[in-house]
């Protein structure tokens, strides 16, 4: 009998210890998940920064950035135009207090120059469409040879030390004592004076040429 027992307990402790094994082994933690490889980014397209618009023309005796497409300087006397297909845009700017010109397409010297004169007085722009008759003048109007004014729009300003005048007229007027002015290279003739007097005589004066 006592063997029995003996056994009956042995056999009861033997349980008990691959019970208490199992329930002290170690937790399974899942392993941890490999990282995502990293997203292939697309290439970065740059932007483009939009192009500056042109300045809209204004005949208020002020030459702004971008207001006109070329520009030709002269010493102290710097012409700038512009066109859209029918009329020509055209900034003068002397280093005066006098008159200030541009001729269209000359002749020799001043002989058949399509003019233009204007000043500043008072605050207030004249300008002149003349023509000129000979090598060296006269230069009358327009209005007074037959023909007219064809200056469409126009003003200028004086402001430290120089005269700015601005106009604007047809390419081709259809009159002829107008030149027309066209594509391409134009030749032109410019001169300024110190007096607001077109009588007076100019105290410099070159040549040049402008280009649509």
């Amino acid at each position: 009998m006592r063997f029995r027992r003996r056994f009956a307990v042995l056999v009861a402790f033997s349980v008990l210890f691959v019970i208490l094994g199992a329930a002290c082994s170690p937790l399974q933690v899942p392993p941890e998940p490999s990282p995502a490889p990293p997203s292939a980014s697309l290439p970065q397209t740059p932007s483009t920064p939009s192009a500056p618009q042109p300045a809209e023309w204004s005949a208020d005796g002020v030459i702004t950035a971008g207001e006109y497409a070329g520009v030709q300087t002269f010493g102290d006397y710097e012409i700038q135009w512009t066109s859209d297909g029918n009329y020509i845009y055209i900034g003068m700017k002397a280093k005066t207090s006098g008159w200030l010109a541009v001729g269209i397409q000359p002749g020799t010297r001043m002989k058949d120059a399509d003019m233009v004169l204007g000043f500043v007085k008072d605050d207030k722009a004249t300008i002149y469409d003349f023509f000129c008759t000979g090598d060296y003048g006269p230069h009358s109007p327009d209005t007074e040879l037959g023909g007219a004014n064809d200056i469409l729009e126009f003003g200028g300003k004086e402001a430290g030390g120089y005269t700015t005048i601005e106009f604007k007229r047809l390419l081709d007027t259809g009159d002829k004592y107008d030149i027309s002015i066209f594509k391409g290279a134009n030749k032109i003739i410019w001169s300024y004076g110190l007096d607001d007097q077109s009588t007076q005589k100019h105290v410099s004066r070159g040549y040049g040429e402008i280009e649509l």
